[in-house]
């Protein structure tokens, strides 16, 4: 009931009072079309609006900072019957308020609309329930009806934009060069040779064959080329909250960059946590989108997996380099690390970058790898 509801409602009992107390008609008649108004806007609004409504997100996954388009179908399935002018609330929105506000709809009739929703930080967002607000046309009356139930989204870490380093690690461009080839899926191409007799024709290069008057087959190769593995700090005491936030956003923009070299990326935290992407980082991405810090007498320090030998190290730290692990000091020549750190700052080494509080970690890693091309690695 709105606030003219209740002042209708209160004047009616005071009128009604008012009438039996001094025996004036008048004033009862007025009570009663006060109090008349009042039930039969309550009674109209009993009724469940003729609304069928599809509530969906836009996207299942969506990077922290960037809206998240929430999709609202709604259609009047009633064959005579209009629906009145409404609001549309998200329990999930923020500030609370109506998201849309919807005219009156014929018999019929369909709407599609949408509306935003913010992603402030990492993790599950929620999305409704989803109401619609009703109120009769004398204003007296309001009602909300359930619309849609409640749904989830995962928001990813804010992925920093970190380009690839031409030389990631020490003689990366020969163990590439170096990559054993094997025959296979065609995916990678490596070279032309003659046409033979049942070779499929969709792989000949016409204009290679024009040119030597002779018909050459593309030659297709896979190559394979030494995973990444990324490894996140995540015990308590390496960093603060805010400062932790930085590092997974950093390791997000690793994950990614990675996953476009290599097409290969394990992610490893200091508590034990084991994901591996293939082809895509979002299996990563969404680990990185639930890691939380664990205290310091937490579970034991990871294991490095099956085949670490022959991977590639980025590390995501916080604080000292001298801190981490003694596994990850295996990786001596092959690695990347991006230290964190808030007080003092780590020891100078080609294959640290250090980032300050209030440094941004896109510079600071444009700067790095400008300075690790202009070296050519060395």
């Amino acid at each position: 009931m709105t606030r003219a509801g209740v002042l209708a409602l209160l004047s009616a009992l005071v009128l009604g009072a008012a009438a039996l107390l001094f025996g004036l008609p008048e004033l009862f008649l007025v009570a009663v079309v006060c109090g008349g108004l009042v039930l039969l806007a309550g009674v109209a609004l009993s009724l469940r609006p003729p609304l069928r409504a599809v509530c969906n997100p836009a996207r299942r996954r969506v990077a922290c900072g960037t809206p998240l388009v929430v999709h609202l179908r709604l259609n009047n399935v009633a064959r005579r019957r209009a629906a009145p002018a409404s609001d549309v609330f998200d329990e999930a929105f923020d500030p609370p308020g109506p998201v849309l506000r919807l005219g009156p709809m014929r018999s019929g009739a369909v709407v599609n609309e949408h509306y935003h929703l913010a992603t402030p930080r990492r993790g599950w967002r929620t999305i409704g329930p989803v109401w619609l607000e009703v109120e009769d046309a004398f204003g007296l009356a309001r009602r909300r009806h359930r619309l849609a139930p409640r749904r989830q989204v995962l928001v990813w870490p804010e992925i920093a934009e970190l380009a690839a380093i031409p030389e990631t690690v020490e003689h990366a461009t020969e163990r590439r060069r170096q990559a054993r080839l094997t025959s296979g899926a065609a995916t990678d191409f490596h070279s032309l040779r003659s046409f033979e007799p049942g070779d499929d024709p969709h792989r000949i290069h016409w204009p290679a064959s024009t040119r030597y008057q002779e018909l050459l087959v593309r030659r297709f190769e896979t190559v394979q080329r030494p995973e990444t593995l990324l490894y996140l700090d995540t015990h308590a005491t390496a960093a603060s909250p805010e400062v932790f936030e930085l590092m997974v956003s950093a390791a997000a923009g690793l994950a990614v960059m990675a996953t476009a070299e290599s097409g290969s990326v394990r992610l490893l935290t200091s508590s034990g946590a084991e994901v591996r992407a293939t082809g895509s980082p979002t299996g990563v991405l969404d680990a990185l989108a639930l890691v939380e810090q664990v205290p310091a007498d937490g579970p034991e320090a990871a294991r490095l997996p099956v085949g670490a030998a022959r991977m590639i190290l980025l590390a995501v730290m916080g604080g000292s380099v001298g801190e981490s692990p003694p596994a990850l000091n295996l990786f001596e020549g092959r690695r990347l690390v991006l230290s964190f750190y808030q007080d003092e700052p780590p020891e100078e080494h080609r294959d640290v970058l250090a980032i300050g509080p209030g440094e941004s970690t896109a510079e600071r890693w444009e700067e790095f790898r400008t300075m690790r091309a202009g070296s050519g690695g060395r």
